[in-house]
């Protein structure tokens, strides 16, 4: 498997880019809206800083009002090229996180040839970056700033290994650019970025203390020192602006510590099993490739490697230094490292079963030993990508957009009614998919009914669980050990509906009542509760050791009351 001239690579690079972003588009643009609800999100902030012409501090829509303080890199390049070319802000959307998906293509075959000392290792990486599986997730749920932040991180990296072997300025002001674009588009990445650049340094330590050799120190801190240095100076307006509103949400807990009323709900369905952590064997045959492609085991470019793949899979695991966040999301930063080792072990197993047919004697034929080496790689690579869950085919990707689809027809027809017909200051409850198209692509006030394991304020939280109520019932008592719901009069469903409070904070409902499942039985006939008037607006009264809610029906007949009574917990 050898690519004659760097020409040839180049255009089946480009090749790759070329599939790579055709495959995400088509993919992206299968249905006729687009998936996820990050999208409304995204599309609240671009409408904003269009609207106003430059940042705004405040976001009047999302989750009812806040301060905005999301990093605004990918909305302020998005704003410049609407206004640039006037397409769609959904077109832009989309066509941008397409575009930089694919681009990851040309970092892997970058990083790829340079960690392994072969360009055709770099092209099994980027075609694998190419049908990435979990690539085409983030793009299908809406991540666009994790792509773009991955693809800042894949970039940054690659001219520091440049800078280990040819230290130059060019690579500095680079590195200064990037880090700084990093900080203004995912604060998630970046919290990822700086342990990975943590354990690198241990590790140079450690192999300095042990004197091996081409183990060199005072490049790699030159570099990464002076690049985040003075990329954070660069964004130090941003910082500024932004620091206090971060500093409170620390302090409830959102950047690492967890709240009260999110945390067991992370664990219980945002965790990834400890099985994860298997994954740490592939380092056995990266550590023998190394030895391989440098004849040394480990050395300054190697090393980054082995804490760019360690960090993201031991914070999968992060709850154990108690860290309560969205765990299953450092799983897309395993991919790209995952990538770099999966193609080294295919080129060198292709390589050695090369060698091995050609230095197998009963195989006489010159043709056969040029051939068969082809097709023998050739068989490898394919069964690799079927039996792999790295990779993914074009019906698997179809799956994953659809299930992210937030959108049809109808709801798109209801957005635009919305727009075109009600108040710029209405305010709207809706569930959380739609309750982020509402606010974003409706720019409307919407109060959204998301679920609060991926809320990470707590005035968000406050807002998603009022929403909830509002969307599930009329009544509702809660006296920290069990919670009832009465949906009224007019609905038979909870009538009521007793629920206690579990470890993960989700309601576990025992039993219930229902207005048209009570049967009242006399001489005339019998008649349900449901089919009762209502003779009095329903009641409920609390004081300092109870709750009461009464509701009272009547026909021409008799009277009913129904009273419900909760005591303190």
């Amino acid at each position: 498997m050898v690519v004659a001239t760097r020409h040839k690579r180049t255009v089946l690079l480009l090749t790759i880019f070329c599939f790579a972003f055709l495959f995400r588009a088509a993919v992206l643009f299968h249905n006729e809206y687009p998936p996820s609800s990050d999208i409304g999100f995204h599309g609240s902030i671009i409408s904003l800083i269009l609207d106003q012409g430059e940042l705004p501090s405040w976001n009047p829509y999302h989750m009812g009002g806040e301060p905005l303080a999301t990093p605004p890199g990918f909305h302020f390049f998005i704003s410049t090229l609407i206004l640039l070319t006037g397409i769609p802000l959904l077109f832009a959307q989309l066509i941008t996180a397409a575009f930089f998906s694919a681009f990851i293509v040309f970092p892997a075959y970058l990083i790829s040839g340079r960690i392994w000392r072969n360009p055709n290792a770099g092209l099994i990486a980027a075609f694998f970056a190419a049908i990435s599986a979990l690539s085409l997730e983030m793009i299908s749920w809406g991540g666009y700033t994790n792509i773009v932040s991955l693809a800042l991180t894949a970039v940054i990296f690659y001219l520091f290994l440049r800078d280990i072997d040819k230290p130059k300025h060019l690579h500095l002001l680079m590195g200064t650019l990037l880090f700084g674009s990093l900080v203004l588009t995912h604060t998630f990445t970046l919290f990822i970025f700086l342990p990975i650049a943590a354990l690198y340094f241990v590790l140079l330590l450690i192999g300095k203390w042990q004197r091996l050799r081409e183990m060199k120190i005072l490049t790699p801190i030159r570099f990464f020192a002076i690049s985040v240095a003075l990329g954070i100076l660069a964004v130090l307006p941003w910082i500024l602006r932004v620091a206090s509103f971060y500093m409170g949400a620390s302090a409830d807990g959102a950047l690492w510590g967890g709240m009260e009323d999110n945390r067991n709900l992370m664990l219980a369905n945002r965790s990834v099993e400890p099985i994860i952590l298997t994954l740490f064997i592939a380092l056995i045959p990266a550590v023998l490739m190394f030895k391989a492609s440098r004849k040394r085991y480990f050395d300054t470019g190697s090393l980054l490697l082995v804490a760019w793949f360690i960090v993201p899979i031991v914070l999968t695991q992060a709850y154990i230094f108690g860290i309560f966040t969205d765990y299953s999301r450092f799983m897309y930063f395993i991919d790209f490292p995952g990538i770099i080792i999966i193609s080294g072990g295919l080129f060198y197993l292709c390589r050695y079963t090369s060698v091995a047919i050609n230095v197998y004697p009963r195989i006489k034929w010159s043709r056969i030993k040029k051939i068969l080496p082809v097709i023998v790689s050739t068989v490898i690579l394919f069964g690799f990508i079927i039996a792999s869950l790295w990779s993914i085919f074009p019906h698997e990707a179809i799956k994953r957009v659809n299930f992210y689809s937030t959108i049809q027809r109808p709801e798109a027809t209801a957005l635009e009614w919305i727009k075109d017909r009600t108040p710029e200051d209405s305010v709207f409850v809706a569930d959380h998919l739609y309750g982020w198209w509402l606010s974003g692509i409706g720019e409307r006030t919407t109060l959204s009914a998301a679920s609060l394991e991926f809320l990470i304020y707590s005035h968000e939280v406050e807002v998603a669980k009022s929403a909830q109520l509002l969307l599930d019932t009329n009544y509702y008592i809660d006296n920290g050990l069990i919670q009832i719901r009465e949906d009224g009069p007019h609905l038979s469903r909870h009538n009521p509906k007793f629920s206690i409070e579990t470890w993960s904070g989700e309601p576990y409902a025992l039993f219930y009542f229902q207005n048209n499942e009570i049967t009242l039985e006399y001489e005339q006939g019998n008649i349900t509760l449901s089919e009762m008037e209502i003779s009095e607006t329903p009641t409920l009264l609390k004081d300092q050791n109870s709750a009461v809610l009464t509701m009272t029906f009547e026909n021409d007949l008799f009277t009913v009351k129904k009273t419900l009574t909760v005591y303190q917990g």
